[in-house]
């Protein structure tokens, strides 16, 4: 069986805080709500399949020597975009909600910097 990691852990809260959230307020907007489950699902699927897609990663990353700036920035640039979202409006709870299925793009490259650093410090 393959392991978990702590990044299988949060996908998982990550899709079990979308779906409280989808569910905790029924007054949303159905295209909202619909995003927020769908991306609750995408996180919970990110979960399952992490262990497989983590060591197909390391077998790719291990041929070469790879750079963590481009996750970097897109991590950056994606948190920075989200902000400045929430800010234009006002920072509103629907604003805020809005931009929280991003936080699957965030986790994703973040573990993929983990990865990468575990391949490089072996090398």
């Amino acid at each position: 069986m393959k392991r978990s990691t702590l990044f299988t852990f949060l996908y998982l809260a990550l899709g079990a805080c979308l779906t409280a959230i989808a569910f905790g307020y029924p007054n949303l907007p159905s295209g909202l709500q619909t995003s927020l489950f769908i991306s609750a699902g995408a996180s919970y699927l990110a979960c399952i399949f992490n262990p497989s897609w983590r060591e197909r990663t390391i077998r790719f990353y291990r041929s070469r020597n790879s750079s963590v700036i481009l996750s970097s920035l897109v991590i950056g640039f994606t948190i920075i975009w989200m902000i400045w979202q929430v800010q234009s409006q006002n920072w509103t709870a629907e604003a805020i909600l809005q931009v929280l299925p991003w936080l699957i793009v965030v986790l994703g490259f973040a573990e993929n910097i983990v990865i990468i650093r575990q391949v490089n410090s072996k090398h």
